[in-house]
């Protein structure tokens, strides 16, 4: 969750970088694929500094494991695979020269993960116009519909996060809720689905509030939600927001704390220690629900996933909060699917392989069913044909590219570590939007 400042790019200039970062690839589909040689590049595209800098972290991890995995069996025809911190910060004006200048100066840059929200709408168009396909883990709604023929995500927009909070706060048995959103594009985009479906399922919003990020007290803003009463707070804040705005709240409220329904994002080691220093580990684990991207955590495909955490010594201590929250997961599916795609079209060029990144996951009559790299390449070596099923499942892309799926509700272990305690059906989300 960065933190906005009030910084645009002019227009002039960031037509100027968009042209620049067209010029990192001009060949066509039609042309016979170039030749390429070096390792492969993947951007991680990220804040890696700032307040969101955990954000990078946790989006190098599904590519660590990726890249561990793909280079263990000889990499992509041939080419290693590495991971390239490209520091977005957070900030989407300060995100244009970063990533204009990774894309400048980084050799075969072939793929991107990232594009987290809060730097979305300036990194998106960069990327796309360089011709390199993506992962996003973005959930602005602005994407749900789009023309960028690079981009792909397969975690579901805001607006459907935020319905899926009402649907699981409801399932709780709470109808009255305060809704409390940090200020930034991270927080409020989820705003709209729950307005939208809290009614619908028969609850009440009784307090609708934005608070400004990271401030030392938060005690009038608390004393406000006190007075509406609600039974659950509906919550999206960075750690340190929500250390503080908790604390002040047991203070003023007779050490009393309501329950909480909030995000997977914030199923991190960070939101977890801050939160149990300033009001208990107790509170943490009996009233926080995290809801977010569902995805089966007995499938093959997850085993591998996991596995590469646990083995790679970068990963290790985080693989236990990682292995429940989509949009990493995604990033880790998405790396597979477009290696995989690099293999089809024989050549590791975005311009080329792009177009085959549909028909990696499309269903199709005799298709080979893969949920991981190695299996995907042997048996494209052997000319067969496969669909691949991730850690997310079945992606099944729309004419935006964008995939969304089921949701789930997880809690925190004393540990840290998160518990899957439900799933959220993703149609029923979905129709309380319409």
């Amino acid at each position: 969750m960065g933190i906005l400042r009030n910084k645009l790019a002019s227009p002039t200039a960031l037509f100027a970088v968009v042209i620049l970062a067209a010029c990192g690839s001009s060949s066509t589909a039609g042309a016979p694929p170039p030749t390429q040689t070096g390792p492969i590049s993947i951007g991680v595209i990220a804040p890696f500094t700032g307040p969101a800098a955990e954000f990078g972290t946790l989006l190098t991890a599904p590519c660590l494991a990726a890249t561990d995995l793909i280079n263990a069996d000889g990499g992509i025809m041939g080419h290693q695979a590495n991971c390239v911190s490209v520091d977005d910060t957070g900030d989407p004006a300060d995100a244009v020269p970063n990533v204009t200048k990774a894309i400048a100066t980084t050799s075969n840059f072939d793929m991107a993960i990232g594009l987290e929200s809060n730097t979305a709408a300036t990194t998106v168009p960069l990327v796309n116009a360089a011709k390199i396909p993506f992962l996003t883990t973005n959930g602005l709604v602005a994407f749900t519909t789009n023309n960028y023929n690079y981009y792909y995500r397969l975690t579901p927009g805001d607006d459907a996060n935020g319905a899926a909070f009402a649907v699981w706060a409801v399932k709780q048995g709470y109808k009255s809720v305060a809704i409390v959103f940090q200020n930034g594009i991270g927080s409020e985009g989820n705003r709209p689905g729950l307005q939208a479906a809290m009614p619908k399922l028969g609850g009440n919003i009784a307090i609708d509030l934005t608070i400004p990020a990271d401030a030392a007290s938060y005690s009038a803003e608390v004393a406000r939600v006190i007075a509406a009463k609600p039974d659950v707070l509906i919550w999206s804040a960075d750690p340190q927001t929500t250390a503080t705005f908790m604390a002040n709240y047991q203070q003023l409220n007779n050490g009393n704390l309501p329950a909480m329904v909030t995000a997977t994002d914030s199923l991190t080691p960070d939101f977890f220690n801050a939160v149990s220093k300033a009001v208990g580990v107790g509170y943490v684990t009996s009233k926080i629900w995290l809801v977010g991207s569902y995805f089966d955590q007995t499938t093959p495909a997850f085993n591998t996933y996991k596995g590469a955490l646990l083995a790679d010594s970068k990963t290790h201590d985080i693989a236990p909060v990682l292995s429940t929250v989509g949009p990493p997961a995604g990033a880790y599916d998405g790396i597979n699917i477009m290696a995989l795609a690099m293999i089809m079209a024989k050549t590791t060029i975005g311009s080329y392989y792009n177009q085959y990144i549909l028909q990696v996951v499309a269903p199709k009559a005799g298709a080979l069913v893969v949920n991981n790299f190695k299996d995907g390449a042997a048996a494209l070596a052997a000319g067969k044909t496969i669909q691949y099923v991730g850690v997310l499942g079945q992606p099944s892309f729309d004419k935006n590219h964008n995939s969304a799926g089921q949701f789930d509700a997880n809690t925190f272990n004393s540990d840290g570590s998160a518990n899957q305690v439900g799933i959220i059906s993703g149609s029923q989300v979905l129709g309380l939007l319409g």
